[in-house]
Parts: C-alpha cells; sequence; structure tokens
C-alpha cells in the first residue's frame, strides 16, 4: 500500500491489509474513519479526554474483530455501531459513578437503532459538507470556514481581516461563497 492516500484504497483492501497486520493499512483505516468517531462522541456531549478514550475503545475493538468483517461496504456503518456502543457504555459509566441514573434507565441507553441510524446519517451529511467546502476556492473555504464552522464566533470585521477584504464586502463575499456551496452540494445530491 506504499504512496497511495486514503482514498485510493478500497475498504476491502484495508480491511486484508489490517488483518495481515500492514501498519500502513492500519493508519489509512484510522484516518478515513477518525472523522465518524469522533462526530458521534461530539454527537454524545463528551469533552476531550472522554472523546480520546471512546476513539481508543472503538479503535481497540475494532481491530480485534475486523478479521469477522464480512462485507467490506458495511465497514463505515459498523465502526459506527462500535462507536456508538463504546459512547453508550462510556455515558453509562459516567451517570454511575454520579450515581444519577438507575441501572434500569441505563437499560433503555442500549436499544439505540433508531439513535443509530440518525446518528449515521448525520455523519453522512457532515462527509458531503466537508467534501463540498474541499472544492470551493481557498477564499470561500476560508470564509465559510471563519463564519460557520470555527468553534469561535468570527465577527465580519475579524473575516475581512483574515480574507485581506473590507468588513463591508464580507456579506456579499459570503453570499457568492454560499451560492457555490450551494451548487456543490447540490451536484452531491445533498
Amino acid at each position: 500500500m506504499d504512496n497511495l492516500t486514503t482514498t485510493d484504497v478500497s475498504d476491502h483492501a484495508l480491511i486484508a491489509g489490517c488483518v495481515e497486520g500492514d501498519q500502513q493499512a492500519w493508519v489509512q483505516l484510522l484516518n478515513r474513519y477518525k472523522r465518524l468517531i469522533y462526530g458521534v462522541t461530539v454527537r454524545f456531549g463528551f469533552n476531550t479526554e472522554d472523546r480520546h478514550d471512546v476513539f481508543q475503545a472503538v479503535c481497540l475493538e475494532t481491530l480485534k474483530n475486523l478479521a469477522s468483517v464480512r462485507n467490506a461496504p458495511s465497514l463505515r456503518y459498523w465502526i459506527l455501531t462500535i462507536a456508538i456502543r463504546q459512547s453508550c457504555l462510556l455515558l453509562k459509566r459516567r451517570r454511575e459513578e454520579n450515581g444519577r441514573e438507575s441501572v434500569d434507565a441505563v437499560i433503555t441507553l442500549h436499544n439505540s437503532r433508531p439513535d443509530t441510524m440518525e446518528i449515521y446519517l448525520a455523519a453522512e451529511r457532515e462527509k458531503i459538507v466537508h467534501e463540498a467546502m474541499e472544492e470551493l476556492p481557498d477564499r470561500c473555504r476560508s470564509l465559510l470556514d471563519a463564519l460557520f464552522f470555527s468553534k469561535e464566533r468570527t465577527s465580519y470585521s475579524e473575516a475581512g481581516q483574515l480574507l485581506g477584504l473590507s468588513r463591508e464586502t464580507i456579506g456579499s463575499t459570503r453570499l457568492r461563497c454560499l451560492e457555490k456551496m450551494r451548487k456543490i452540494l447540490e451536484s452531491k445530491g445533498f
């Protein structure tokens, strides 16, 4: 798997490589699915330390059971299910540690099938939006990232300084960029 990007290799080839002990295949598999795993932990509202704990648990579970995956196209859903299960387990432990919830109430948390599909669909939408952002011109990508995706709220003045534009032109530039984004998303069936 020398010199191939993560998207050049199929899930089937990554699974086969991982099962054979190919470290490069494992790194590529993690790179491909880490956003999905961390996305689940964000949806559960975990702090950074808990997100890393869940990520490690998912990696361990995935590595231990990867040889049992029979259908490579379902790998994404399989990893998503593991991430949700590990998140539920951590949530259960946290709640039991805090003594805020009885064991009977936590058991209902494990019936997450409807939530699984909702989280999967949200992750798929996030992936499409991320891909669309990558297709935007640099200026639009920077502007939309600053205005809509940064953790800190960005004012028009700050965005203008970032892009070398006046505060007054940010609104019209934002509209043009959003229109480009809409067209890209539309072409992807979003």
